[in-house]
């Protein structure tokens, strides 16, 4: 069942597809946050109970892969800019007026 941003809802959990979180409503419900043009779809509270240690083992497991994954585009990224400032110099060395 689709349920949109603003609208009432009973308690329960909440898949937002688009910010790939999901939104729990506890006690009586509420209501879901977010536009109109969110849509959100209840999940059935046992698929939580069996998707949640699912969901942090893999967490677990890929923790140490997603470290080195930023490490690795934070060096790219150091490395790209020291190239964007040689290439410039270069191009700017190219550009001068040679005096005889």
């Amino acid at each position: 069942m689709a349920h949109r941003g603003g609208d009432k809802a009973k308690a329960g959990f909440y898949w937002h597809a688009a910010g790939w979180e999901i939104v729990t409503l506890s006690g009586k419900g509420g209501t879901l946050p977010g536009t109109d043009a969110e849509r959100y779809r209840r999940l059935p509270t046992l698929a939580m109970l069996l998707l949640a240690p699912v969901m942090g083992g893999l967490f677990v497991v890929f923790l140490p892969f997603i470290g080195f994954a930023m490490l690795i585009g934070h060096l790219g990224a150091l490395v790209a800019r020291r190239l964007r400032r040689v290439m410039a110099r270069i191009v700017a060395s190219m550009h001068r007026p040679r005096h005889a």
